[in-house]
C-alpha cells in the first residue's frame, strides 16, 4: 500500500501544530483565586452577626456544625453555598472609600455607616478577616467594607441571598445520625402516672421452628422475649431514624418538661448510640412536642403523631402473626378437639407435589388408612400461616393489633393444632374470644408470651375438624390412560327393576336400552371415568335411603374384546336438586355428594319419564 504525498504533508502539519500548542501552554500556570481573595480559602469558622443575632459555623472533623443560635450539625449544601460566594469576593474589586468620598459619597450612601451584617471569617492558621456589609437605600444593592475601611466592594445577588439565609436553613433536618439500615436496637422508657414502662427491641437472627433460613428480625427484649411485627416494626424504626425537627426554640426547662421527659428513646446503630428526650407539648401547639438529644441542650419541636407507635410500642409493634412458618416445611399435623384427634402425614416428595395420608394413629378418629386431599391440606396450612390478629380500638382510641399477654392458653372451648417440622413441633391452641367476636378465636403458640385474636374464617373450620371425611382425597375413581368404561347398568333398588343398560361395542359405539340410550350412555361413561366428590357430609343429609344402583364395567388399557374388565357399583339416593346427589361406592364406607358436573348428567336419568 502506497502512502500519498498529500497524506504525508497533512501528518507533518498536524505534528507541527501540536508542538506549537504544547509550547504555548506547557509553561502556563493558572492564576489561583486565592491570590486576590478577600477571605481565607480554607476557613474553619464563620460568624455572621445581624444586630444582636449571630450565626456561628465551625468546621469539625465530622464536618461543619452550627453552634449559634443553637448547636446542631450544619447543612453542608447551605454552608457550601456561602463558602462558594466568599471565594469570589476579590480584594481588588470595587473602589476606594476615599475615592467615593472625594466624589461626594459617604458610607451612609452605601448602607455602611450602620451596616446590616458583620462577617468574621477565621482561617486554619488562626488569621481572621472581618468585613461589614450594608444595603444601599436607593437600590437595595449590597456593598462590603473591608476591615481597614479603605475599600468598598459591590456584592452579587447570589452573595446577598446567602447572607439573608436564616439559621433554620443552616441545619440538617434529621434528628438521628443512625440510618435505618444500620439500626440494631431501640429502647423506650415511657413515664406514666403509675410508673415507668420500659420496652426494648433488638434486631437479630435467631433460628425458628418452621423456617429454613432466618434473616435478622426485630424482637422484643423487654418486658418479654417475643417476636415483633416485621412490617410494623421495620416501618416504625425507619420513621424514627428519619425523624425531623420542625423548628428550634428557646424555652425554659419547666415549660419543655425535658428535665423529667415523658419519653426517652434510645436508638443504637453499628457503632453509635443516640438518645432522644421528649417532653411536654409546645405552648399553643398541642400537636407539637418539645424534644432534644440527651447530649445536646438545643430544644426543638417534633410532630406528636410521628411518635404514636413508640408511646404504645408493646401494643402497636407486637407480632400480629401467632403462627409464622413456611407451609412447605410441614411434614405432618394433628388436630385435637373434644377428646378426639386426627393426624395427617406428608408422604415423601417435593412440597409442591407432595401426597398426604390419614394414618390410623392411637386416639385418631381414622379407622382405616386413606389418602388425604393435598389441595385441601395445602389451603389449610397456608391459611394457618397467614393468620393475623384483628385490629381493635385501644384505650387511646387508635387501632392496634388485638394481641394480649397470655402465658396460659386456658381450657374454654379449646382446639389444638400440632404442626410437625421433621423432629420439631409447634403447638397452637384456639380458645374463645373473650369479646365474643364473630368468627374470631384467641390463637396462642406454646412457649410464646403473647396470643392473638384472629379471624379464623379462612380456616374453613379445619382447626376443629377431626373427621377423616373432611380431609380425604376428593378423587374416588380415576381410570388410567387408555382404560375406559365399557358397560353401564342402572337399577331401581326397591323392586330390582333394570331401568337402563348399555354396552360399548368393538367399533367404539354404544348400544343401550331404557334410560341408557347411546347418547346418554356416552356422556355418562365419560363422566364416570373420573368420579369426584364435592363433599363427604359425615352427617345425615336427608338421603331417605338408597333408591338406585349403578353398575359400571371398566375395561383395562390392553385393547380388544379380550381386555380384562373390573366392576364398580355405586348406590344413589333420590336427587336433592338438579345438581346435588348423595352416593356411596359399595367398596367404601363414606357417603359423598357427587361433584356437580357429573351430577347434572346422572340426575336426569334417575327421574321418572315425563317428570
Amino acid at each position: 500500500m502506497r502512502i500519498s504525498r498529500t497524506t504525508v504533508i497533512l501528518l507533518v502539519a498536524n505534528l507541527i501544530a501540536f508542538g506549537l500548542v504544547w509550547r504555548a501552554t506547557s509553561g502556563h500556570q493558572p492564576t489561583a483565586i486565592g491570590q486576590t481573595q478577600l477571605f481565607p480559602s480554607t476557613p474553619t469558622k464563620l460568624i455572621l452577626s445581624e444586630g444582636p443575632e449571630r450565626i456561628v459555623l465551625e468546621k469539625r472533623s465530622a464536618g461543619w456544625r452550627l453552634t449559634e443560635p443553637f448547636d446542631w450539625p450544619a447543612n453542608i449544601w447551605t454552608v457550601q453555598r456561602l463558602l462558594d460566594e466568599l471565594r469570589f469576593v476579590s480584594a481588588e474589586a470595587g473602589f476606594d472609600a476615599a475615592e467615593a468620598k472625594a466624589n461626594g459619597s459617604s458610607l451612609k450612601d452605601y448602607g455602611l455607616e450602620a451596616p446590616r451584617w458583620t462577617l468574621k471569617v477565621t482561617a486554619e492558621t488562626g488569621a481572621t478577616v472581618e468585613a461589614k456589609i450594608g444595603v444601599q437605600p436607593s437600590t437595595r444593592h449590597h456593598f462590603l467594607l473591608t476591615d481597614d475601611g479603605k475599600r468598598i466592594i459591590p456584592l452579587p445577588e447570589a452573595m446577598s441571598a446567602a447572607l439573608a439565609t436564616k439559621p433554620e436553613s443552616y441545619r440538617v433536618d434529621k434528628i438521628f445520625e443512625v440510618a435505618d439500615f444500620e439500626a440494631r436496637a431501640v429502647s423506650v422508657r415511657h413515664r406514666m402516672k403509675d410508673g415507668e414502662v420500659v420496652t426494648a427491641l433488638t434486631s437479630e437472627a435467631r433460628p425458628r421452628i418452621g423456617r429454613r433460613v432466618q434473616l435478622p428480625e426485630w424482637r422484643f427484649e423487654t418486658p418479654y422475649d417475643a417476636l415483633a411485627d416485621a412490617d410494623a416494626t421495620t416501618r416504625a424504626v425507619a420513621d424514627l431514624t428519619n425523624l425531623r425537627a420542625s423548628k428550634f426554640i428557646a424555652l425554659a426547662d419547666d415549660v419543655t418538661g425535658l428535665t423529667t421527659p415523658t419519653l426517652r428513646l434510645s436508638l443504637e446503630g453499628n457503632s453509635r448510640r443516640q438518645v432522644l428526650l421528649v417532653g411536654n407539648p409546645a405552648p399553643g401547639q398541642p400537636t407539637m412536642l418539645c424534644a432534644r438529644l440527651e447530649e445536646n441542650n438545643s430544644v426543638f419541636l417534633i410532630e406528636a403523631r410521628l411518635l404514636n407507635d413508640w408511646f404504645a410500642a408493646r401494643e402497636t409493634l407486637a407480632a400480629s402473626r401467632p403462627a409464622d412458618f413456611d407451609p412447605a416445611l410441614v411434614t405432618g399435623f394433628t388436630i385435637a378437639t373434644g377428646g378426639r384427634t386426627i393426624t395427617l402425614h406428608r408422604l415423601e416428595g417435593a412440597a409442591a407435589e407432595a401426597r398426604w395420608e390419614i394414618p390410623v394413629a392411637p386416639g385418631s378418629t381414622a379407622t382405616k388408612r386413606r389418602e388425604a386431599d393435598a389441595k385441601i391440606v395445602g389451603r389449610f396450612l397456608d391459611a394457618v400461616a397467614q393468620l393475623r390478629a384483628t385490629r381493635r380500638k385501644s384505650a387511646g382510641g387508635t387501632s392496634v393489633p388485638a394481641v394480649m399477654a397470655q402465658a396460659n392458653p386456658g381450657t374454654a372451648s379449646i382446639q389444638t393444632l400440632e404442626l410437625e417440622f421433621g423432629t420439631e413441633r409447634m403447638l397452637l391452641s384456639f380458645t374463645d374470644d373473650p369479646d365474643r367476636g364473630a368468627g374470631t378465636r384467641v390463637v396462642h403458640a406454646k412457649g410464646s408470651p403473647l396470643a392473638a385474636i384472629c379471624d379464623v374464617s379462612l380456616l374453613n373450620g379445619g382447626h376443629q375438624n377431626v373427621e377423616p371425611q373432611a380431609w380425604r382425597k376428593r378423587s374416588l375413581a380415576e381410570l388410567p390412560q387408555g382404560a375406559r368404561v365399557s358397560g353401564l347398568r342402572l337399577t331401581a333398588r326397591g323392586d330390582g327393576k333394570v331401568l337402563g343398560e348399555a354396552r360399548l361395542g368393538p367399533d367404539g359405539n354404544w348400544a343401550g336400552s331404557g334410560r341408557l340410550d347411546p347418547a346418554n350412555s356416552r356422556r355418562l361413561a365419560v363422566g364416570l371415568a373420573d368420579v369426584r366428590a364435592a363433599e363427604f357430609p359425615g352427617r345425615d343429609v336427608g338421603s331417605d335411603g338408597w333408591k338406585f344402583e349403578i353398575r359400571v364395567t371398566d375395561q383395562a388399557a390392553t385393547g380388544g374384546g379380550a381386555a380384562s374388565e373390573t366392576f364398580r357399583t355405586y348406590l344413589c339416593s333420590a336427587p336433592f336438586s338438579t345438581r346435588a346427589l348423595l352416593m356411596r361406592d359399595e367398596a367404601d364406607d363414606d357417603d359423598f355428594i357427587l361433584e356437580a358436573g357429573l351430577a347434572e348428567i346422572l340426575i336426569p336419568l334417575l327421574a321418572e319419564p315425563g317428570r
